[in-house]
């Protein structure tokens, strides 16, 4: 059965502040299990890869495996707030870096630490846990293994879709297999060769191309025990190798499955603001895979991992392709695209420092929060 396409409307995104302490997504902190993993020992002849050990961290107990992957790629929006320094911008080419990058992407770190969007609550990084804890599974019964795979398909399912209808598809399969499978981990790979591929198809309907993605999700949990001892691949290689996984799912499944930070995850909100800021030639890069590799050049590596949280949250919340808000952005005054009708509108145009940003934070929280939900209440 062909797959209708389904329209698309343009609604604003609902905000939440963030004012409460933020904890781990995955657990409470337990400083014991913290130190457990510093000081493990590695043993040099296991398998290395991306400078991570991959067998040490297949060995790793549930608890210091995440804590593990936490500490690898933090989403802790408190540390966005701090100014990134000119001394910290350090890449190991000595390429270059752009004059506006720090000016613009200082401000968009603050305004992301305060201000929190779907990728924060429904993003590809957040679905494994949050569908886990919704379905009544408790995040110390999560197996680490399971949690990769539940990442793969996470990613596998969000491909042009918005993060509340891939969540949706997530939960959909994982309760199949509750309820249905009687498998009481949820998803895992046992679930999924048993799915029939319709079924599945059903299941994940809410998502664009669901039909092509039920086939890639059987042919990829196959692929995995013929070729990949039931686990996700750890390599950029293994992990393209499999049916309709890209570059970008693909460096964002190592980065949260293994902590490998191996390369930049590039979508369309990063590849589209790095563009409009020139921070890649907007000419030559053409695709993200272009962007990726440019930034990469150029970006320090302490950078790779967060730059693609922050600027996903920007774009889906202030910096949209359509309706954007240089009313509201703090990077109006230095921002090379931006809009100078909706900027004589602002309070915020004529900030020249992080200081003077401070003076009137609060009240630009209030003006992001009332206005922008505000308008999306009355488009309904």
């Amino acid at each position: 059965m062909r797959e209708e396409s389904r329209p698309r409307k343009r609604k604003h995104i609902p905000v939440d502040i963030e004012e409460v302490e933020v904890r781990s997504k995955y657990f409470k902190k337990n400083e014991r299990t913290v130190e457990l993993v510093k000081e493990s020992k590695i043993n040099k002849d296991l398998q290395n890869y991306g400078g991570v050990n991959i067998d040490w961290i297949k060995a790793l107990k549930p608890i210091e495996y995440f804590e593990w992957i936490e500490s690898r790629t933090c989403d802790d929006p408190r540390t966005w707030g701090r100014p990134i320094t000119k001394e910290e911008m350090i890449n190991d080419s000595g390429a270059k870096i752009p004059e506006s990058f720090l000016p613009i992407y200082n401000r968009v770190r603050l305004m992301r630490s305060k201000v929190k969007t779907p990728v924060d609550a429904m993003g590809c990084s957040m679905i494994p846990v949050l569908v886990s804890n919704k379905c009544g599974i408790p995040s110390e019964k999560v197996d680490p293994k399971n949690f990769r795979l539940q990442f793969l398909i996470g990613t596998m399912l969000s491909a042009q879709t918005r993060d509340e209808r891939m969540a949706q598809a997530a939960l959909n399969i994982t309760e199949y297999c509750l309820n249905t499978l009687k498998i009481a981990e949820g998803i895992t790979l046992d679930g999924l060769l048993k799915i029939d591929e319709p079924v599945l198809a059903n299941l994940i309907r809410c998502v664009s191309f669901y039909t092509r993605k039920a086939n890639f999700i059987k042919r990829t949990a196959q692929l995995l025990v013929d070729n990949f001892d039931s686990d996700i691949p750890y390599d950029i290689e293994g992990i393209l190798s499999l049916p309709g996984v890209g570059p970008k799912m693909g460096y964002l499944t190592l980065q949260k499955g293994w902590g490998l930070i191996v390369g930049i995850c590039v979508d369309v909100h990063v590849h589209r603001l790095c563009k409009m800021w020139n921070w890649v030639d907007p000419i030559k890069c053409k695709t993200a895979e272009h962007t990726r590799k440019e930034l990469q050049v150029w970006l320090p590596h302490s950078l790779w991992y967060e730059i693609n949280t922050v600027l996903v949250g920007f774009g889906q919340l202030i910096c949209m392709a359509r309706g954007k808000r240089c009313d509201l952005c703090l990077a109006n005054d230095v921002c090379n695209a931006r809009n100078e009708k909706l900027i004589e509108s602002s309070k915020f145009h004529q900030l020249e420092d992080k200081e003077d940003i401070e003076k009137v934070y609060s009240h630009w929280l209030d003006t992001v929060t009332n206005g922008i939900t505000t308008e999306r209440h009355k488009k309904k």
